[in-house]
């Protein structure tokens, strides 16, 4: 269990850390602060993609919860010099959860909530960004989304082996309904978009998601003013990625080229007053 000052060490700990491993942290890995964010993955990825491509996209199941504190103590270990602060992340890993009148130790896995995790989480898929980097083919990650682009299908399937190989050292595995392994034509989702060559759309799960949350906001009782804010944030991120923008046009109209049904769940939302359940009836089936 963590006081209010362990948070403040575990602060500490993150901001001295992330200056100390961020010249060994890859700059494909794009959560970490400085190397692009979603935007820079999206836009390298898009940039990327050809016809005849070939595309491996996945993610970690339970990412956070499945990290093995030996394996990640010793990556720590190889690039942290300083024995005190090394104890340090031990005491990190190695802690005790409080839920229900139970006290737990935990033994695998890292804190959601920790200013720390970001950057261990980088840190613990440091291998496969090195093992991808040696095959020379375009690689962008974001926390546990990875994605892999090669010319040609021999050359990703030797990509996959290897990523295969050392997500078994890692000892954690792929999640089977979040993995996309096959052609770029047929398009695929990553980071809330849907690409492929012939261009750049928001995925439709992230759309569903999107309408779903504008109907917890109505369950919550929140006000107009707060559920137009949200839209017109998720409006500015859902256009700030797409195709029109390369004309330098910033405009937040952008998305309802796409998906013109967004328009229509919006103005129902803010000058109708519709309900949450009748919102879902603009969801278009998949």
């Amino acid at each position: 269990m963590w006081c209010a000052l362990d948070s403040l060490v575990l602060k500490a700990l993150s901001i001295v850390l992330t200056e100390h491993l961020n010249p060994f942290i890859s700059d494909k890995c794009h959560h970490v602060k400085g190397n692009g964010g979603t935007k820079r993955a999206v836009q390298t990825a898009r940039e990327a993609l050809a016809p005849g491509s070939y595309v491996m996209k996945s993610d970690i199941k339970g990412y956070y919860a499945s990290i093995n504190h030996e394996v990640l103590f010793g990556l720590a270990e190889k690039y942290i010099p300083d024995s005190s602060i090394l104890r340090l992340v031990w005491q990190y890993l190695q802690r005790t959860v409080y839920f229900g009148e139970n006290y737990r130790d935990v033994n695998r896995g890292i804190s959601l909530g920790c200013p720390l995790s970001p950057l261990m989480g980088a840190l613990y898929l440091k291998p496969l960004d090195d093992v991808v980097a040696g095959t020379g083919l375009f690689y962008a990650r974001f926390m546990d989304d990875w994605l892999v682009i090669a010319p040609n299908r021999w050359k990703l399937r030797k990509a996959v082996h290897l990523v295969n190989q050392t997500l078994n050292i890692l000892k954690v595995e792929k999640h089977p309904g979040k993995t996309f392994i096959g052609r770029a034509s047929k398009g695929f989702d990553f980071l809330g978009y849907h690409l492929s060559p012939s261009g750049l759309t928001v995925a439709s799960g992230t759309i569903h998601h999107h309408i779903e949350c504008i109907g917890l906001l109505y369950e919550q009782g929140a006000s107009t003013c707060r559920i137009r804010e949200y839209i017109r944030r998720w409006r500015a991120w859902a256009a700030s990625n797409l195709d029109c923008i390369k004309q330098n046009s910033r405009s937040s109209t952008a998305v309802y080229d796409e998906h013109p049904f967004i328009d229509d769940v919006h103005r129902a939302t803010l000058h109708s007053g519709s309900h949450p359940i009748r919102l879902r009836s603009f969801i278009p089936a998949a």
